[in-house]
């Protein structure tokens, strides 16, 4: 009886829990508009150092940015090459807090390496271009704090990359489910950036000194629409799992290519006279390209992982 009422008193205290061995419990996850994301509390001191340094060095370039967005002709070259700093910077405050948060190595990646091309551009800018305070002010800043956050997220970059300790609490121990997870990932991510760079391309042709016509401005109007419904389609449409969307996805991808390909032509008549400009142009629409074939492969292996198993963990 005594053996009896020590079983019954053992179930009424409940199952042993992870506390009651010695095992520290992972850090609870917490549901947002973006998904499942660890709580600020449970990011490590590197981690938080590394947020504040980025926030301080956003900052510091937006204000900047904004200064001289105000105080430079809409018909200067740096006027073009604010607006597409200052995309640059709103998408780095999403990289940057999002990537920590959800331990998203592409993300801190893509942050490392537009803030080393945001440093080389500043540096160029200000030895090349009319100096001033303001210009020399920027590129301070920039060449102090930009190196300790390439290093930092390099570090991190490797570290979410190795551990998936996020992944691992959100879809289990399953290695295949794992693997569909982070390429789901690397799909949100390069989607993200597929749209930063589509946006800066948009500012590039329409804000520049190149000759822009009424069909550019109507294509350039449609595409931008087009763009960002794209972006929402495929987003929604692979996090989903819905085949039809993912249909209509696949139909819209090109679009962009060609448009890019047709302008990057236009752009080598004026290169000799806007050479800052078209540059830049250039580069952009390279890497708008490359982003966008990516972006179009991985969704591939994103589609043919609909109705595994991913959808339901992302739901528990």
């Amino acid at each position: 009886m005594a053996e009896a009422g020590g079983e019954e008193q053992r179930d009424s205290v409940g199952p042993v829990s992870f506390a009651d061995l010695g095992i520290p419990q992972p850090p609870k996850l917490q549901d947002t508009l973006l998904g499942k994301a660890r709580q600020f509390q449970d990011v490590e001191m590197k981690e938080r150092v590394y947020v504040v340094v980025s926030v301080i060095t956003l900052l510091a370039t937006f204000a900047f940015t904004v200064y001289k967005i105000a105080t430079v002709s809409t018909s200067d070259p740096d006027f073009t090459f604010a607006l597409v700093l200052l995309v640059s910077t709103l998408f780095g405050s999403y990289y940057v807090v999002h990537g920590v948060l959800q331990e998203r190595a592409t993300e801190i990646l893509i942050f490392s390496i537009a803030t080393f091309a945001v440093l080389i551009y500043l540096i160029v800018n200000y030895a090349a271009g009319k100096k001033d305070s303001v210009k020399l002010g920027r590129l301070i800043v920039a060449a102090v704090l930009c190196p300790v956050l390439v290093a930092m997220g390099a570090h991190l970059c490797v570290q979410y990359y190795r551990s998936g300790n996020l992944i691992f609490r959100m879809v289990g121990a399953n290695a295949q489910l794992q693997f569909m997870c982070r390429l789901l990932f690397l799909f949100f991510d390069c989607l993200k950036f597929d749209l930063q760079l589509g946006i800066s391309m948009v500012i590039l042709i329409l804000v520049s000194r190149l000759n822009v016509d009424t069909e550019d401005i109507v294509v350039l109007s449609v595409g931008g629409t087009v763009t960002i419904a794209w972006f929402f389609l495929g987003y929604y449409t692979m996090k989903r799992e819905n085949k039809i969307g993912a249909l209509v996805f696949f139909v819209f991808s090109p679009l962009e290519i060609g448009y890019v390909i047709y302008k990057l032509v236009q752009v080598a008549d004026y290169i000799n006279t806007y050479s800052g400009v078209a540059g830049s142009t250039i580069a952009c629409g390279i890497l708008a390209l490359s982003v966008r074939v990516i972006v179009m492969i991985v969704s591939v292996f994103v589609v043919r992982n609909f109705n595994k198993g991913l959808k339901e963990k992302g739901k528990s």
